[in-house]
């Protein structure tokens, strides 16, 4: 019996829909880790439906994948892994945009394209993240440099914000002033930088395109809902996982793995049929409290592979059986859930595994 995670695709457009209108009509769509776990291929024709053509993956892998489900001239995939060594055909012949994150990368993109026939490509300035994109020196040597130029047809200079969720961070300032020095170099082509965080530090961030990734899904990185001009952005997920077993046990007796937990009551435990193996971490026990209803549960013992054991001893209302689903995952928890426990919204969403049936 597998567990359920229901995504509302109307959501999803509501919510890029509050974030396009924000960015000023400019918004892009991330859908790399399979969309943040909900789905690449649904979410992004979800997305086009509603107006974006413009989209981030991660790698070729990814890029081929998206490709292959919409491969009009319309769509634009860029691909944030660069350009490396043996990719160059499987750009030029699936349409793909590689993000140029070096001097290297762009003068192998220069040499295999053509005059004739230019491809487009992304260059991405490091303005202080120190992960990828051309440093101060190698941004200076393209300045003086410029035919190596020559056949690529820029699409955007991009950057990306490192403390965009700190709003009074001066970092932003310094990424946002380096990113116009080096732009201004290049007067006609188009830039984008900001990410969902950076979409609500205001309109200079925003440039020619913003590239919102996990504000699609309504939350920041510790699961509080996003606002744009005063509209809450919605969650679009629940997980609902079955109960495989119920049983009573006696107090004093030990559960699962080690016997962390000691029963001190006679109980009644539910096995939920969901695990790490899920992308449902053993760190999490620690702020899982779960309403049925209006009646709390909480994990007893260990979150093992596939499956933990939830004590449903005060749920009278709802009386429970094997093989009902149960609600983990809503709007309502997912901020305690994340609470504390040194792990942001961004994980939880992209370990959920494949064995979830997702219903859209």
């Amino acid at each position: 019996m597998k567990s359920i995670l229901k995504i509302s695709l109307d959501d999803i457009q509501y919510n890029w829909k509050l974030i396009n209108t924000a960015s000023n009509g400019k918004a892009a769509a991330v859908v790399k880790a399979n969309a943040y776990g909900m789905g690449m291929i649904e979410v992004a024709r979800a997305l086009l439906e509603c107006g974006c053509k413009y989209f981030y993956v991660a790698n070729i892998f990814e890029g081929l994948k998206l490709r292959k489900k919409f491969n009009s001239s319309k769509v634009s995939i860029a691909i944030f892994e660069g350009y490396l060594e043996g990719n160059q055909k499987i750009y030029a012949e699936n349409n793909l945009i590689p993000v140029l994150n070096n001097l290297e990368q762009l003068k192998r993109f220069n040499n295999f394209s053509t005059e004739v026939t230019k491809q487009k490509a992304i260059i991405n300035i490091d303005t202080g993240m120190n992960r990828l994109g051309l440093s101060k020196k190698e941004r200076d040597f393209l300045i003086n440099n410029k035919d190596l130029l020559n056949n690529v047809k820029i699409d955007y200079i991009m950057s990306h914000l490192s403390n965009a969720n700190e709003n009074e961070s001066k970092i932003n300032l310094l990424q946002l002033n380096k990113l116009k020095n080096f732009s201004i170099n290049f007067p006609d082509t188009r830039v984008s930088f900001a990410n969902s965080h950076g979409i609500k530090l205001g309109s200079n961030f925003c440039f020619d395109q913003t590239r919102p990734g996990i504000g699609l899904y309504g939350i920041d990185n510790f699961g509080k809902n996003f606002y744009f001009n005063s509209k809450k952005l919605k969650l679009p997920i629940k997980l609902y996982a079955p109960i495989i077993q119920i049983k009573k046990v006696n107090a004093g007796e030990k559960v699962s793995y080690g016997g962390i937990d000691i029963l001190k009551r006679n109980s009644i435990l539910a096995t939920v049929g969901l695990g790490y193996a899920d992308g449902w971490l053993r760190i999490l026990k620690k702020n899982s409290i779960f309403l049925i209803g209006n009646e709390k549960c909480e994990i007893v013992g260990n979150i093992t592979m596939d499956s933990f054991v939830l004590d449903i001893t005060d749920i009278k209302k709802n009386k429970l059986k094997e093989g009902d689903h149960i609600c983990l995952l809503d709007n309502y928890n997912i901020e305690h859930i994340l609470k504390n426990n040194n792990i942001i919204s961004y994980e939880l969403l992209t370990l959920m595994g494949d064995r979830l049936n997702r219903h859209y």
